[in-house]
């Protein structure tokens, strides 16, 4: 969920901002949706299903289109410590927000105000924490020590099975185009679909340090990384692809959608990314021995679909190329908002007609989106992801 830097004239690309805000939007769908899957919502499913079939390979794809200068910056460490960093931060964030509302009095008592107040006093301190980070750097460092000591205290801070993989899988990622720089894109990309296809046949890989959902993403990634920006405009602009493309993603979408429920039983585990194959046992022998060629297709499939997504996507300014342009604030605030509105009674005032509740949830999904995606929110949580690590380059030089 990169930033791209402004300047006094434009020269974004709102195309890009446009796919990453739709993407965005996504993914904050997908999370408020998952809390009406679990009511048991067939048309939510559907809809759930249809989002996780291709947004994440689709933001992992985004992530690395836009990294291909990774390996040309000199400060590479210095990114790396920062993505370290957001990951410790959002993962605390989740953890303060769960040891709030998980006490016994939130579990009897829902009272609006309160829940306002708390909301308000979240906000406010994350605004006063941006500033004194930013500001200070005895209370900048002092506050990392108290954050990253807190974290080894806890048993599981390398256990990541929410939001926050993101951001841990991002560090494996540039640390593994780094480490192939100088091999053959193509043999590059081919390994890592073969190792996509078969990571979860290992059911001790998991969550730990994401590394399940970071190979089997690995693809998108690099395939990202590596595709030339003038082949990426060519395909998605090019008057005979396009039209194709546009009309297979929305077939695909009503399809999915239609039979989510029957398509997540059968390849929810390649596209959450985070199961084993042995899960698959309880379909039928023959689909666990089949599960690489199907992780393959499905590696295919959500690729045609992400470019009929990209081709749909609008390349003048709209409000979507907001959101892409801030989604760091979006991707962090709107899940801990989540938990706000679980806590808070969301879910118990939704309509009880399932078409009406999802059309409410992707409403406040929109909501959310635009709220967190407000430059000033931007800019917050850019003050606070700053991590310097120039020491760490710096050579000796002769004293003047």
């Amino acid at each position: 969920m990169n930033q791209q830097p402004t300047s006094v004239v434009s020269t974004r690309n709102y195309h890009i901002d446009n796919i990453k805000g739709i993407l965005i939007f996504l993914v904050v769908c997908g999370h408020l949706l998952s809390y009406l899957q679990d009511m048991n919502s067939t048309f939510a499913i559907g809809v759930r299903t249809f989002i996780y079939f291709f947004h994440m390979p689709g933001f992992l794809f985004m992530s690395g289109y836009l990294a291909k200068g990774f390996l040309k910056k000199e400060y590479k460490g210095e990114k790396l410590l920062s993505y370290a960093w957001l990951y410790l931060l959002f993962k605390n964030a989740i953890d303060l927000v769960h040891f709030i509302f998980r006490r016994p009095y939130f579990d009897e008592n829902r009272h609006t105000m309160e829940l306002i107040l708390i909301v308000g006093l979240f906000c406010l301190g994350i605004w006063l924490l941006s500033q004194l980070y930013s500001r200070f750097a005895l209370f900048r460092n002092g506050f990392i020590l108290l954050v990253v000591g807190f974290s080894l205290l806890k048993t599981d801070f390398l256990t990541v099975g929410a939001a926050p993989w993101y951001l841990m899988a991002l560090i494996w990622f540039h640390i593994f185009v780094y480490l192939t720089r100088n091999m053959q894109p193509g043999y590059v990309l081919a390994v890592a679909v073969l190792l996509a296809a078969l990571i979860n046949y290992q059911d001790n890989v998991g969550k730990f340090l994401t590394l399940s959902r970071a190979v089997n993403f690995l693809p998108f990634f690099l395939a990202g990384f590596y595709i030339p920006r003038e082949r990426f405009e060519k395909i998605v602009s090019h008057p005979k692809w396009k039209p194709v493309l546009s009309i297979l993603f929305l077939l695909s979408a009503l399809l999915i959608t239609w039979q989510g429920r029957a398509i997540k039983k059968w390849l929810g585990v390649f596209f959450f990314g985070v199961s084993p194959y042995s899960k698959l046992l309880k379909l039928g022998e023959w689909y666990y021995h089949m599960a690489p060629l199907t992780c393959i297709l499905w590696i295919i499939g959500t690729a045609i679909l992400l470019f009929g997504l990209f081709s749909l996507c609008p390349r003048r300014k709209t409000f979507l190329a907001q959101l892409g342009k801030n989604t760091i604030g979006i991707y962090v605030l709107h899940r801990l908002f989540k938990d706000f509105l679980i806590y808070g009674g969301f879910y118990d005032i939704l309509s009880r007609n399932e078409y009406l509740a999802v059309a409410e949830v992707l409403l406040v999904s929109l909501l959310l989106a635009v709220i967190f995606g407000m430059d000033f929110w931007a800019k917050t949580m850019n003050k606070l992801t700053v991590v310097h690590a120039k020491w760490i380059y710096q050579k000796n030089e002769p004293q003047k």
